[in-house]
């Protein structure tokens, strides 16, 4: 398995910890590709044709739109390993080795990241806000933290195996 198909399992682990981030549409951006298409709202069907809609974004494939760079994929790759590497070691309280495989591991799937250490160090403080809202669910309500985490660490765990093996 490799490190970007073993991403996929741990992501989708990771993401029922992380329902309110932006995990998921970085991982899918990851894995489909990049581009993201944002629906059109009621509204913008009914304006004139004259009005442009700035905040439109062409679907994935077409002329005007620019497909990303190999460093930008590897480098939000690198960015969304690291917040998973964060909530691994601080939520799930996965063992650093294991942390610092899985980091070696990223480094060697995503070579284009023009500044790895950079995007590392980024993603894993991103990650905070989740690790905060975890530590305080913890406290106020431990049965909701319980259930979420016994959902999602052990398919984390045996993602981030996946991928050190």
């Amino acid at each position: 398995m490799t490190h970007k198909q073993a991403l996929a399992r741990v992501a989708s682990a990771f993401n029922l910890m992380l329902k309110p981030t932006l995990i998921a549409g970085a991982i899918a951006g990851v894995i489909a590709g990049g581009a993201c298409v944002l629906p059109l709202n009621a509204n913008a069907q009914n304006a004139p044709a004259q009005q442009p809609f700035p905040a439109q974004t062409l679907p994935p494939g077409h002329p005007a739109v620019q497909a990303p760079s190999p460093q930008s994929l590897a480098a939000e790759g690198v960015r969304t390993s690291a917040n998973i590497a964060r909530g691994a070691a601080d939520i799930c309280h996965i063992d650093r080795v294991k942390i610092d495989r899985f980091k070696v591991m990223t480094r060697k799937s995503f070579p284009a990241a023009p500044d790895f250490d950079g995007e590392w160090n980024l993603g894993y403080k991103e990650a905070q806000a989740t690790v905060d809202r975890f530590a305080a669910m913890k406290t106020n309500n431990p049965t909701e933290y319980a259930k979420e985490t016994g959902e999602a660490c052990p398919a984390l765990t045996q993602g981030i195996d996946d991928v050190t093996k």
